[in-house]
């Protein structure tokens, strides 16, 4: 799955040159699929090595090694272009030295409207915050929850999202970036993993459900105009498809490779998208601008891992190994 995730970082990336495909925002999109991986992963990581309540603290520092590392270096690096290249930016605007700090915890980020709007350093680290929330949670479910419960708990998820589809409450917020309303999008991903006739009943119900939802806001067009809502349905429907099909895939050291690259992609690129706006004078991002983009975060990406991110895996065995 490492391929994918490198070009799910990089179509994030795109998305914030101002590029959209056919009227939909591709980060969006990629987002979603981001969800579903980590829900499948996440599931796969507490049954290997943190699956009894003792160890669940140890959870905890696993994501932490796994987050903060290079997260903590791009936050240094794009605080510094923030502050010495004098960067204008619609989501900094705002920020100030408290706000600065609280960046750093990652975690205030996955709440972001109600406190750091036009406050964010990586901006797109919002999405890390809501990691975050639902690393909390995840252990306890699959720890506690019969799976009765856990297909409760994604119901009334799905309820929180559909209040969303329909304007009822903020569709961007409750739809797309807070856990209520996305809960049940992590479980579908998590569902992959033991894979029994109940979980493959439980997508296939999302799944029709949400491309029912799709062809309703085609026919509606208030519903399909509504924030995120047509974004977040087809990053499902894709999602659930490219996860299902790329479960089965074998390991490679190339597609590792390349997954390596994504976490750095994914911190990177609004440096390096201020840094061509600064000193290259480039305000429309075309074909090639965005080749120059893709390739100088890779560049970096590949930097960060090497310097950063492998240090790191070291102590994340540590504390894997250790619980067992």
């Amino acid at each position: 799955m490492g391929v994918y995730r490198l070009i799910l970082a990089a179509l994030v990336a795109i998305s914030h040159t101002g590029i959209d495909f056919f009227g939909y925002n591709p980060g969006v999109v990629a987002v979603i699929s981001f969800y579903l991986l980590s829900g499948y992963v996440m599931t796969i990581l507490i049954d290997k090595y943190y699956k009894d309540s003792f160890a669940i603290s140890a959870f905890y520092l696993d994501r932490a090694a796994r987050l903060f590392p290079q997260f903590l270096f791009y936050m240094l690096l794009a605080s510094g272009c923030i502050y010495f290249f004098k960067i204008e930016s619609p989501f900094t605007y705002q920020l100030n030295f408290f706000k600065w700090v609280l960046n750093f915890f990652i975690l205030p980020q996955g709440f972001f409207m109600y406190w750091a709007d036009g406050a964010l350093v990586i901006p797109q680290s919002w999405s890390l915050g809501l990691e975050m929330t639902f690393y909390l949670v995840i252990p306890w479910i699959l720890m506690y929850c019969p799976a009765r419960w856990i297909y409760g708990l994604s119901g009334i998820s799905f309820i929180i999202f559909l209040m969303a589809y329909f304007g009822k409450v903020n569709s961007d917020y409750f739809g797309y970036r807070l856990l209520p309303g996305t809960l049940f999008m992590f479980l579908v991903g998590s569902s992959f993993y033991k894979n029994n006739n109940d979980a493959k009943k439980f997508r296939a119900i999302v799944f029709l459900s949400v491309v029912a939802l799709l062809l309703f806001a085609f026919l509606k067009n208030t519903l399909y105009q509504l924030r995120y809502n047509k974004e977040v349905l087809v990053g499902l429907i894709l999602g659930i498809i490219c996860v299902n099909i790329l479960k089965e895939s074998t390991f490679s050291k190339i597609d590792e490779f390349f997954g390596n690259l994504s976490y750095g992609v994914f911190l990177n690129h609004f440096i390096v998208i201020w840094i061509m706006q600064k000193f290259f004078a480039v305000k429309c991002f075309n074909t090639a601008n965005v080749a120059i983009l893709l390739f100088a975060s890779c560049a970096l990406a590949f930097g960060s891992f090497l310097f950063v991110e492998r240090p790191a895996l070291k102590w994340r065995r540590r504390i894997r190994y250790g619980v067992n």
